[in-house]
C-alpha cells in the first residue's frame, strides 16, 4: 500500500481558503452605490409650469368627422345640428373637411363638452387644439 502524504493536502486546502476568502465581500471599506430609479418631482414646480402651458393661446375645439368631399361635410352639419341644438364648424384642413363643434380657450372645458357631445352620438369625436 502507499503511504499517502497529508502536507500536500492542507497546503492545497489552505491556498483555496485563502483565494476564496480574498474574493468575498466582506465589512472592507467598499463604496456600495444604490441608485433609484423613481424620480421625485416637487408638486410646486409642476403647478408652475402648469400654469406656464395655460399661459399659451391655444384655442380647443370638438372634431365630430372629417371628409373628403364638402357635400358630404355639409350633410353632416345638418344632422349634427338637431343632436347638439347648436351650428358644428366646416374647416378645410389640408385636403379633409373638418366639423368641429366649441370653441374653447381651456383644455378641461372643451373635456366637459366632449363629453356632452359623446353623449349625443358622436362615440368618435375628440378635443383637438387649433391655431
Amino acid at each position: 500500500m502507499k503511504k499517502v502524504y497529508i502536507y500536500p493536502f492542507i497546503l492545497m486546502a489552505f491556498v483555496l481558503v485563502s483565494l476564496m476568502s480574498s474574493c468575498s465581500s466582506g465589512d472592507e471599506d467598499e463604496d456600495i452605490y444604490v441608485l433609484r430609479d423613481t424620480v421625485v418631482l416637487n408638486v410646486d414646480t409642476l403647478i408652475k409650469e402648469q400654469r406656464n402651458i395655460q399661459k399659451v393661446n391655444l384655442t380647443f375645439v370638438v372634431q365630430l368627422a372629417a371628409f373628403k368631399e364638402q357635400s358630404y361635410a355639409d350633410a353632416f352639419v345638418v344632422s349634427a345640428k338637431e343632436k347638439l341644438n347648436s351650428v358644428p364648424d366646416v374647416r378645410k384642413s389640408g385636403s379633409f373637411y373638418l366639423v368641429t363643434a366649441g370653441k374653447f380657450f381651456d383644455a378641461a372645458s372643451a373635456q366637459d363638452y366632449l363629453a356632452f357631445v359623446k353623449s349625443k352620438g358622436f362615440t368618435s369625436a375628440f378635443v383637438k387644439s387649433i391655431n
